[in-house]
């Protein structure tokens, strides 16, 4: 019986880590898909870099990926981060959209082609 239970374990662990990588791969072309949109470096925006110009395209692909449907586990862990950095960043852009109306139009725009381009052809 207790080999029965370490197999099934096993199972679903590796299933986890499937479905994990699954996640970090379509959060990967959204964090590339933002990077584009803002012409920001890849592995500036993936790195711990507190420059402006790194930071918001690194909160705008947390809230979108966040949008699409994704924990803040899940995202954290595709950012290598803590699950509370990733709450910060939905507050952080949802208070910037609050305030700015161009901004929200901007960030609803990525999300629209996100949606449309990345998400749809992961399905």
């Amino acid at each position: 019986e207790g080999k029965a239970m370490i197999a099934s374990q096993s199972a679903l662990h590796r299933y986890d880590s499937r479905k994990q990588a699954a996640n970090e791969k379509i959060i990967r072309e959204i964090i590339e898909h933002v990077c584009t949109f803002y012409e920001a470096d890849l592995d500036a925006v993936l790195s711990r870099s507190r420059l402006p110009r790194f930071i918001w395209p690194r909160h705008v692909s947390m809230a979108i990926a966040s949008a699409q449907g994704f924990n803040t586990t899940t995202i954290a862990a595709a950012f290598g981060r803590d699950r509370t950095v990733i709450s910060y960043a939905l507050r952080s852009v949802s208070d910037q959209c609050d305030v700015h109306h161009d901004v929200a139009k901007e960030v609803k725009k990525i999300a629209k082609h996100v949606k449309e381009n990345i998400i749809k052809n992961e399905l």
